[in-house]
């Protein structure tokens, strides 16, 4: 039996929807990241991982590493690093 082979995350994608204003519901949707068959029933998680990971900075395609710019206030992404919510 063959292992599964690793798919590519499509970093430009979706930071380009992101800047469009997409939610993480059509994001994952658009680039088929949805987990159907998770037990507790969260099909986006793995989305929000990777919006998570790409906040804290991610290569591009010439291999500078940039920052997924977050759409709450500084104020509010602070105070929620503070209180663990994000």
């Amino acid at each position: 039996m063959e292992r599964a082979k690793r798919n590519s995350f499509p970093y430009g994608l979706v930071a380009r929807l992101w800047a469009q204003g997409k939610t993480i519901a059509e994001i994952a949707e658009r680039i088929g990241r949805i987990d159907w068959n998770r037990v507790d029933g969260d099909k986006y998680h793995t989305m929000r991982v990777f919006l998570m990971r790409m906040h804290a900075g991610y290569k591009d395609r010439s291999g500078k590493i940039v920052k997924l710019p977050y759409r709450a206030s500084r104020k509010v992404v602070r105070t929620a690093k503070q209180r663990r919510l994000f």
